[in-house]
């Protein structure tokens, strides 16, 4: 990693900001806030773009209905 880049020596570097979870969420939401928040973004695409149910990949289209 270039050191500029690199949170142990450059401290100005700044961790991915958290996605808030509100309370009026729908669960599918929340889940996928959580998973952002747990595991990074990798795991958040990932999770979005599979069908929790089938483990199919899903489409833009489909993505964007069930999440927004």
């Amino acid at each position: 990693m270039d050191k500029n880049t690199d949170k142990k020596t450059n401290p100005e570097v700044k961790e991915t900001p958290k996605l808030p979870i509100n309370p009026s969420m729908d669960e599918a939401n929340k889940t996928a806030a959580n998973v952002f928040n747990t595991q990074g973004e990798k795991a958040f695409l990932k999770h979005v773009f599979t069908d929790q149910e089938t483990g199919r990949t899903m489409s833009y289209s489909e993505m964007r209905y069930r999440y927004g």
